[in-house]
């Protein structure tokens, strides 16, 4: 899982450093402001103010600590904090998120720094596999670096139970919760940065997507005081109930599927502790269940071997009662959010039609789903693909949300929905 991250971020953060668009994207990417205006001359590391801890709301700020020692941002003449923020979990009680702000050099532009939310893949569902916990974030300070190059502040989140100890189980499919950290996030890098501008962006990978995505769909009941122009959600956990098919067929293979599969069950029953696991694991994977759903488990070759020698019936649900349970609790718990109201800002969807971590066919329901409500969606699939993402892809994205930043309209809403 970690190498297939890895290597989709890399790929990232060589398109975001300068490749030219795409003609097969969106038409958006061809109509780019200048970008010399937000470009930074990187003419030294910012002096940060010191960090306002006065407020106890959302987004408001319980520790700020520098980052140090990280090249990355050392080379760029960054300035980084370590934050821990105040959100709002889905049954909204309060709660808190850890997460790093990175603040490029150089002279901004009139109104400030434009935020951008850069939202992670799944790395799993205990407080120890936070991102910024582990070395070089996974990977993840190149796309982050590259961003501060296009002249954005990146507010990077753990995501709510991941990186701090004392809060609720985390889940990866929980859009409301992640929906609300990623807003919460932009706010606490505001805090970290009052001259930023209150305009932002949301931009995520898989699990990452669906709080992209969900933060589109929160913003406008949840997100006062900052501005959405528009979410990125490249292959976004959109909606995980086709797994359930996948899994009755014993179709499951590879590490990075029986993981995704794995850790999805055990978001579910984080999310509500009376769900009877037992309903849809057996054998080896009852047995080993601690070991296969951890992230850093002690002995990772052994874990890894654990994995090889899962059975189809491993986790077959055990009837059709509990594997249509499974599918209604999968769709709830994804996009669209179950709101009277469309979501507050525009949201482009990409995808791969054969990618097996991200179902397609999930991601085409909550696709159809929101735009019968009146959501702005644009849909950018790569038939044939196993991911959501190339070179042209993510230039084309990073096209868009610069023409949401430039106040341009949407074009092709909801083109080829049903």
């Amino acid at each position: 899982m970690r190498s297939r991250l890895l290597a989709a971020v890399v790929v990232s953060a060589a398109v975001l450093a300068g490749c030219a668009p795409s003609p097969s994207g969106p038409s958006v990417a061809r109509d780019l402001p200048p970008r010399a205006d937000l470009s930074p001359d990187f003419a030294g590391a910012p002096v940060l103010p010191p960090p306002d801890l006065t407020d106890t709301g959302p987004g408001s700020l319980v520790d700020s600590k520098p980052v140090t020692g990280m090249v990355a941002f050392e080379d760029a003449s960054a300035s980084a904090v370590k934050v821990t923020y105040r959100s709002t979990a889905h049954d909204g009680t309060p709660s808190q998120a850890t997460g790093v702000v990175v603040v490029p050099a150089g002279k901004p532009p009139k109104d400030g720094w434009p935020i951008v939310a850069l939202g992670h893949a799944m790395t799993g569902t205990q407080p120890k596999c936070g991102p910024t916990l582990a070395d070089n974030y996974y990977g993840y300070t190149s796309p982050i670096v590259t961003l501060l190059s296009r002249g954005f502040v990146v507010v990077f989140p753990d995501y709510q139970g991941l990186g701090l100890d004392g809060q609720a189980p985390h889940s990866v499919v929980d859009a409301t919760t992640l929906g609300n950290t990623m807003i919460d996030a932009a706010r606490a890098a505001h805090r970290v940065l009052p001259t930023s501008s209150t305009q932002w962006a949301a931009y995520g990978l898989g699990e990452g997507g669906l709080a992209a995505w969900a933060a589109a769909e929160r913003a406008g009941v949840y997100g006062g005081g900052m501005t959405l122009v528009g979410a990125v959600a490249m292959s976004p956990f959109a909606d995980m109930s086709p797994l359930v098919d996948t899994a009755e067929r014993g179709d499951l293979t590879g590490l990075a599927d029986l993981r995704t599969y794995i850790w999805t069950l055990q978001s579910l029953a984080n999310l509500d502790p009376s769900l009877d696991l037992d309903l849809y694991r057996s054998g080896l994977a009852r047995e080993q269940w601690d070991v296969l759903a951890d992230c850093v488990p002690p002995d990772p070759d052994a874990a890894r071997r654990i994995y090889e020698e899962l059975k189809p019936n491993d986790l077959r649900p055990r009837d059709q009662a509990a594997a249509d349970d499974l599918r209604q609790r999968l769709s709830a718990a994804g996009v669209p959010v179950r709101y009277p109201t469309p979501g507050a800002a525009p949201v482009l969807v990409a995808f791969g039609s054969l990618d097996t971590n991200a179902p397609p066919a999930g991601i085409r329901l909550a696709v159809d789903a929101a735009c019968a409500k009146g959501d702005q969606i644009e849909v950018l699939e790569r038939v044939g693909a196993s991911e959501a993402s190339n070179d042209q892809v993510v230039e084309s994205a990073l096209g868009w949300l610069y023409a949401r930043f430039a106040g341009q309209r949407l074009g092709n809403v909801c083109v080829g929905v049903s």
